[in-house]
């Protein structure tokens, strides 16, 4: 049996613009990072014979500060994404609940979407605040500083693929329940779905990329303090694979930005939807 359903989602393509350009401006602020980190590497270690003392120190000294500012802009981004975020996902599971009420459940348990959203949304803050206080120790702080700030973006990032892998099967598992895999509908939340998941995989690896750098921030006892542009030139294979897969993680998160967009309109415009169901 099936119903034509008119399914509401109205007042959201606002919201779904916003988060779209919220997602994009996290990951220019991802790749910018990257390209700071890479900037620092190859200045420290320049061998050209022409790069005078002075002007080698002043490099480092603007390299290190765009260092800062990047993770400064990073963490006010990730903490401005979670409100406009909170709005479209309430109403992505508003959505989603309208379905779920006419189709068949193979159990009584609350279907987990709105839980799992909420949990990202909170680790979004979390992350945010830990890259602020990252940034005010870059310029200045005690290696021991930043290896603990850094450990804890890499738990951060641990949690937000692991939020972001959950999400992703949740709108593959609604896409299965509702039975709207074949439509324009369905479609847009399958692609949605991947999406998160591929987030949700490049954030894991960000989460062992600061692992292993807060790592090579703590000071052995035969080398005393180490100024942080000290760390990232002794270790720069782990700052350059850092940058690799920051870069990666901004086209991820372009792509998803993208899937906020085409999303709200694809609701908006939805209408009618067949919907099979078993209840009467």
């Amino acid at each position: 049996m099936a119903i034509d359903a008119f399914i509401k989602f109205e007042g959201v393509e606002g919201e779904g613009q916003k988060v779209g350009n919220d997602f994009d401006r996290l990951g220019d602020g991802f790749a910018n990072l990257g390209g700071a980190f890479l900037k620092l590497v190859d200045d420290g270690s320049s061998t050209d014979v022409n790069f005078l003392k002075a002007d080698f120190a002043a490099h480092i000294k603007h390299d290190v500060f765009a260092i800062d500012q990047g993770f400064f802009k990073i963490g006010h981004d990730f903490i401005k994404l979670a409100d406009p975020l909170h709005k479209f996902d309430d109403a992505v599971v508003k959505f989603a609940d309208q379905f779920l009420k006419i189709t068949p459940s193979d159990g009584g348990a609350p279907f987990p979407l709105a839980a799992d959203f909420v949990k990202f949304e909170t680790d979004v803050k979390l992350t945010g605040l830990d890259f602020l206080g990252t940034a005010s120790d870059i310029k200045g702080g005690a290696t021991e500083s930043l290896s603990l700030n850094f450990s804890k973006i890499s738990v951060d990032y641990k949690e937000q693929g692991s939020d972001a892998l959950a999400i992703g099967a949740d709108l593959a598992d609604f896409v299965k329940i509702s039975g709207i895999s074949e439509s324009a509908l369905g479609a847009a939340f399958l692609k949605f779905s991947a999406d998160w998941q591929k987030v949700g995989a490049d954030y894991l690896k960000l989460g062992t990329d600061f692992q292993k750098i807060s790592n090579d921030l703590v000071p052995t006892e035969d080398s005393g303090p180490v100024k942080f542009d000290q760390a990232v030139l002794n270790h720069a294979d782990d700052f350059i694979k850092l940058s690799q897969d920051l870069k990666l993680a901004d086209a991820a998160l372009g792509t998803l930005g993208g899937d906020f967009h085409k999303l709200a309109d694809t609701f908006e415009n939805a209408g009618p939807v067949i919907i099979p169901t078993t209840k009467g």
